[in-house]
């Protein structure tokens, strides 16, 4: 159930598509790798997600896809190695048809096909939310489709501002991902252990909300630190804080060995985030043994984040997991707002 000021689903639009050109902002974000001297797609959850509105849109008779995404942070500055360049060649391999990638102009005058705008973080003013910027992007398009749903709690310009200028709809991913969190948040079995990890700081914002939504909050990570320096009271009935080995990059033992008692008895389990620095493998021992411990339990479980995405790659652990969110901060957000900045029509 949206709110009421939320757009409307794509599922339950009744635009023509037909002979339209459509404007995807899509959640290309994503891990690459290195692959004989070329950069490709490592981790593609996202770009999957991405799938099924493509696929309705073709289907619709669309003449043109404009796909609109990013890749890391580059603060408006053009970087190379954060181009968008393998997420074309993934999306050329996975789809039916070629994909090119393109900057603003060339998007305005190719006649038909399917596109990526190149990182759209390369303008500053995609995270400025500029309004010329925004409607630059509408003049690209006749209606806009948010699929994004891992980057909607930002208000961007390819978020938020450009729906004053478009006819706009929530994807078909965007549906299912606030269906299901809407169900775990209003039918979520009992007991329910929130597991939040990795190292923003701003994953600190949700932790009152999660405490007092979750019968208990196990934190990890570089989180413990940053609560620690901050000195952020929290409710130790129900907050659990991990404690860090001595190079503070990972659970210690006894933590771990805590979580896992916990864990045994929750009957659902929502997990955010590494339990520290698990890139390197001598820091990697508490990410690993609660990502397993989880996916061994027969509670309902659901994941989400980039991070998360990786180490349920790297452990062959997607299998183990009733739902996996497209996003990490987003997922936080909507959890606790029930709404995000990219679900509300520009005013």
């Amino acid at each position: 159930m949206l709110p009421n000021n939320s757009m409307k689903y794509l599922s339950e639009s009744k635009f023509n598509f037909k002979g339209k050109t459509v404007l995807l902002r899509i959640d290309t974000d994503v891990d690459l790798k290195d692959e004989n001297g070329r950069l490709v797609v490592d981790e593609d959850y996202r770009l999957k997600a991405a799938l099924p509105a493509i696929h309705f849109l073709q289907e619709k008779g669309t003449k043109k896809i404009i796909m609109i995404g990013h890749m890391g942070r580059p603060a408006g500055k053009v970087m190379s190695d954060l181009s968008l360049s393998p997420v074309v060649d993934w999306f050329s391999d996975n789809l039916s048809t070629a994909c090119q990638l393109v900057n603003i102009e060339r998007a305005k005058k190719e006649k038909s096909g399917i596109f990526l705008l190149e990182n759209i973080r390369f303008h500053p003013e995609e995270e400025e939310n500029d309004p010329d910027f925004s409607k630059k992007l509408a003049g690209l398009g006749n209606v806009y489709i948010n699929e994004a749903f891992g980057v909607s709690h930002r208000s961007h310009a390819s978020i938020v501002g450009i729906t004053k200028f478009l006819p706009s709809f929530l994807g078909l991913r965007f549906e299912g991902e606030v269906k299901a969190l809407s169900v775990l948040l209003k039918k979520a079995a009992r007991p329910l252990v929130f597991v939040l990890g990795g190292s923003k700081r701003g994953k600190l914002d949700h932790v009152h909300f999660l405490s007092s939504w979750a019968d208990k909050l196990l934190i990890g990570g570089m989180l413990p630190v940053r609560i620690s320096q901050e000195k952020i009271k929290t409710d130790p009935e129900k907050v659990v804080i991990g404690s860090l080995n001595k190079q503070g990059k990972d659970l210690d033992q006894k933590t771990i060995a805590n979580f896992k008692v916990i864990l045994a008895s929750a009957a659902t389990i929502v997990w955010a985030g590494p339990m520290g620095v698990y890139e390197e493998e001598e820091n990697r021992k508490g990410t690993e043994e609660i990502a397993r411990a989880i996916s061994e339990t027969v509670s309902f479980k659901v994941a989400g984040g980039g991070d998360t995405h990786r180490v349920l790659s790297w452990f062959s652990l997607w299998d183990s997991f009733d739902f996996v969110s497209t996003g990490g901060g987003a997922m936080l957000q909507f959890l606790q707002s029930k709404s995000l900045a990219g679900m509300v029509r520009a005013k």
